[in-house]
């Protein structure tokens, strides 16, 4: 006679068994992101994300910053777009030194430190900036359609990416490694003269 636990047990274990099947393929391979980084023109120190209700990462506008910095901007639906941009510090520290007239557009600028980061802002646009690990995180946007309280949350969600934010943030078959491949630069523009984008003239300290 087959006992009625002989006959449960098997189905008993079979949700332990999905769930560590289900672990092992969530798994990340470090140098193949290592790869997409380097392929970026970027490392995978440099990217960071950061976390605001109703905005996505769009993907189009990933790309390096500077010499190998890395930069996004977060949209939402109907308008509204964060710049995100990390670089490394360079010699000029992130503070209210260099407030002032806006090199842009000869706005005034106000600063003020407010939490971790520094808060600037002109006229039509504003950003908050700070250190990290010799990097400069900085996330920027218009005044008119982002509220400096949309741009705080920004600023206290950012974070180094981990390794499965790295697989979801970085370009797949961006090149074959040690270089940029086809991938565009998160700073410059559709059209013009190609120069970096300076959004309201505030990346001072930055080596991009």
């Amino acid at each position: 006679m087959t006992m009625p636990w002989r006959r449960t047990l098997p189905l008993l274990l079979l949700p332990l068994a999905v769930t560590l099947s289900a672990c092992g393929e969530g798994s990340v391979d470090r140098s193949e992101l290592e790869s997409r980084a380097r392929a970026l023109g970027t490392e995978p120190e440099m990217v960071y994300v950061t976390d605001v209700p109703g905005y996505t990462l769009a993907s189009q506008s990933v790309g390096v910053i500077g010499d190998h910095g890395f930069g996004g901007a977060y949209t939402k639906p109907g308008g509204g777009t964060i710049e995100l941009r990390v670089d490394e510090a360079g010699n000029a520290p992130v503070d209210c030194a260099k407030s002032g007239p806006d090199q842009a557009g000869g706005e005034k600028r106000t600063c003020e430190r407010d939490g971790e980061s520094w808060y600037r802002a002109s006229k039509s646009a504003h950003e908050y900036a700070r250190e990290d690990g010799g990097r400069v995180i900085r996330l920027s946007a218009d005044r008119k359609s982002v509220t400096r309280d949309t741009l705080r949350r920004a600023a206290e969600s950012v974070h180094q990416a981990d390794d499965g934010e790295l697989a979801e943030v970085l370009p797949e078959g961006a090149g074959d490694g040690g270089g940029q491949g086809g991938t565009e630069r998160g700073d410059l523009p559709k059209t013009g003269d190609g120069a970096p984008q300076d959004p309201a003239g505030m990346t001072e300290g930055t080596s991009g």
